[in-house]
């Protein structure tokens, strides 16, 4: 899972069946200093429960395909699967040089 601030919505008249009623969105990907990092990606959400702005996290590849509540194969490449409410980057201490 990764990263990604939601940055807007796709309006599609005309959708596979398996995506009706399925909110999808525009995602930009984020690094852990949450700043922008790669192209943006369109994504589907089937909670239709997040909208711009928001900070979620991300799934690509097969995994993206099972994320509708009742497990329904999506033709889809990249699914959001949660809002982020609370992130802490935890970093090691780099040594001490001399």
């Amino acid at each position: 899972m990764d990263l990604a601030r939601i940055i807007g919505l796709v309006v599609a008249t005309q959708k596979t069946p398996e995506l009706q009623g399925v909110r999808i969105c525009v995602i930009q990907p984020l690094n852990e200093e949450l700043q922008p990092s790669g192209s943006t990606l369109v994504a589907v959400d089937a909670s239709n429960q997040r909208g711009p702005g928001e900070l979620v996290y991300y799934v690509t590849s097969a995994e993206a395909a099972f994320t509708s509540p009742e497990k329904v194969r999506m033709p889809v490449d990249a699914a959001v699967c949660g809002i982020v409410d609370h992130l802490d980057v935890v970093r090691e201490h780099l040594p001490k040089k001399g």
